[in-house]
């Protein structure tokens, strides 16, 4: 490789390494700034509490879909289905 070829291939990727960081370091500092909702929109709140709570604790509710299939199971299966394995149960 000739020296003028390295230098040029060399400025190259110092502005692909430098556009890469700059991207990755504005992302970060957009997305730690951005207020976000939460997934499930507002939060229920219950009516009436029977006993108050003892210490710290967190209370999670998941409701899903009615079809609703994890990406996890999903991905279980397909790999199932290339592998040999049984497939999805249904």
């Amino acid at each position: 490789m000739r020296a003028d070829q390295a230098s040029s291939w060399y400025r190259r990727m110092s502005v692909v390494y430098a556009l890469g960081a700059w991207s990755t370091l504005g992302s970060l500092i957009f997305f730690s700034r951005k207020k976000s909702k939460p997934l499930g929109g507002e939060l229920e709140q219950k009516d009436e509490i029977t006993e108050p709570p003892r210490g710290f604790y967190v209370e999670t509710i998941v409701t899903y879909k009615e079809d609703f299939v994890p990406v996890t199971e999903k991905i279980l299966n397909y790999w199932k289905s290339w592998t040999g394995g049984p497939g999805p149960e249904s």
